[in-house]
């Protein structure tokens, strides 16, 4: 018998390693990254590798027999749902990126890094996304997603699609005005459809592309966090099993979505019986009214579709000029989820006309809008935590911390220099008096990139003195702020004093009591 050629024994060899592959369970994530990756890897490779967009090897995704693309108002459903998420998780990446590629030589120092080290953050870039996406199997569709495409510096590098999604909306303020979506022209070409196809058949595959931009944005964002060594938040595997309901109506329901879970097309692209279930924690435990992530058995869903969660009446209400666009819908409804408003906290004021906020200045409105800032008065970066920051509240020399807020509000709203130079003055007179054990350069670093300044000594001398002082009527409104601020978080200061009473076994004597409202606030 003559010899088998080598070209014969290498496509021997080559399909018996693609026969062990496809066989094979992917490693868990957890606890063996690289294999995990690696495994991914070789599916990108198998699926893209030696294909031409404009070849026929993939056949109309559409026609592929003996499965079911699902119910199609459950596909709306999802892809309006995922959609609303999608846009907000793009808005902070937005942000994050517009701040490291416009303040200080972050690309120079992502280039300069040694490869090794980039192959590092990649890696655990990779895992943060999975762990974050509503299902991770969309990397199966994501050839951007290797390695050495976003180490490298080819169109699909980790610089390059930071620039990408930037140029979408380059505002910064943490809110994108319409859903982005990363292109490929191998991808495209793969989930292609026909005008001939189904209604479920064109849901289902553009279901699945905004599943694997959320893989793209949300590996991104955790490339950004590793860099900057930010923590990433512990992982709470929960059941995305759907609880049971009572009512006719709602059983049948659950009925349906169990059958269609179990025929659907999505449990051989997407699901992965290997990976922990967190990965749908964005899905399937935030009320869609306001995305605030809270355990399923506090949510109330929608009468009609019964596949919507509300956290209250009030998030239904106001979310239902949205959801009705896609409840109960028996035809593909392409998601136009609506621009939501920037985060403003209470006493922001609007910018005047020309006056550009920088993203550094969108967030730091940002953070003062949290609860957790309503007695805060301004937030600095912090110089031991990355990505984390330091909040103060004014406090000397008295009646400074009204003359403040004037100031804060005259610069957010035109970037006045004089106005950001009296902030600046009052930070630096509490410094030089000891209260705080920060410096100079740390409050003008984080003014220069919020008002795209440079301060300098001759720049202090020139606004010196131009401060025209506030009027009663800023100060009374500034009062009425700090009021407004304070109630809106009441009942947390209610509960913390709770808290703190139980701590010491007693309730409050007067002195702990004035110590309390005074970190509060309430002392200002």
């Amino acid at each position: 018998m003559p010899p088998r050629s080598t070209a014969a024994s290498q496509n021997a060899l080559i399909k018996a390693l693609i026969d062990l592959h496809l066989k094979s369970e992917r490693p868990n994530k957890h606890t063996d990254r690289v294999a995990w990756n690696d495994h991914f890897e070789f599916d990108i490779e198998l699926t893209y590798g030696k294909f031409s967009y404009e070849s026929k090897q993939f056949p109309l995704l559409e026609n592929i027999k003996g499965h079911d693309w699902g119910d199609i108002t459950w596909l709306n459903l999802n892809i309006a749902n995922r959609a609303k998420e999608l846009m907000h998780s793009e808005g902070v990446l937005i942000s994050q990126s517009l701040e490291n590629l416009h303040y200080g030589d972050f690309e120079r120092k992502w280039q300069g890094l040694p490869l090794e080290k980039k192959k590092d953050l990649a890696l655990e870039g990779l895992y943060r996304g999975a762990c974050n996406c509503p299902w991770d199997n969309g990397r199966k569709s994501c050839p951007e997603l290797t390695i050495s495409s976003l180490v490298g510096d080819g169109e699909y590098s980790f610089i390059n699609l930071l620039k990408r999604i930037v140029e979408h909306d380059p505002t910064g303020n943490r809110r994108v005005r319409e859903l982005f979506r990363f292109r490929h022209p191998y991808v495209d070409h793969q989930f292609r459809s026909s005008d001939s196809a189904t209604e479920a058949a064109k849901a289902g595959l553009y279901l699945i592309q905004i599943y694997r931009t959320f893989c793209i944005v949300e590996t991104l964002k955790g490339i950004l966090n590793a860099y900057h060594g930010v923590k990433m938040t512990s992982m709470v595997p929960i059941q995305t099993a759907l609880p049971v309901r009572h009512g006719e109506k709602a059983e049948a329901r659950q009925r349906q979505l169990a059958e269609q879970d179990k025929n659907s097309i999505f449990q051989e692209i997407i699901v992965d019986d290997s990976q922990c279930k967190e990965m749908a924690a964005i899905s399937y435990t935030a009320c869609q009214g306001c995305l605030v992530k809270t355990n399923r058995k506090h949510l109330k869903r929608c009468a009609q579709c019964q596949s919507v969660w509300y956290c209250s009446p009030q998030c239904q209400r106001k979310d239902w000029p949205e959801h009705k666009k896609a409840c109960g819908k028996t035809t593909f409804v392409l998601p136009s989820p609506r621009a939501v408003a920037p985060d403003e906290f209470i006493g922001c004021p609007v910018a005047i006309p020309g006056f550009v906020r920088t993203p550094a200045l969108w967030r730091q409105i940002w953070y003062l809008s949290k609860s957790d800032s309503q007695y805060s008065d301004y937030h600095f970066d912090s110089t031991s935590k990355p990505g984390d920051t330091s909040s103060l509240r004014i406090s000397r020399p008295p009646g400074a911390r009204l003359i403040f807020l004037v100031a804060r509000r005259r610069a957010m709203a035109s970037g006045s220099l004089p106005a950001i130079f009296k902030m600046l003055e009052i930070l630096e007179f509490e410094e030089d008096s000891g209260i705080r054990t920060w410096t100079h350069a740390r409050y003008r670093r984080q003014f220069e990139m919020e008002y795209n300044i440079q301060i300098t000594p001759e720049a202090i001398r020139e606004a010196k003195g131009k401060f025209s002082p506030p009027t009663a009527t800023e100060l009374q409104e500034e009062e009425e702020f700090l009021r407004r601020r304070w109630a809106s978080v009441a009942h947390l200061a209610i509960h913390m004093r709770l808290t703190v009473q139980q701590h010491l076994g007693g309730p409050f004597g007067p002195s702990t009591a004035y110590l309390f409202d005074s970190t509060l606030g309430r002392a200002a």
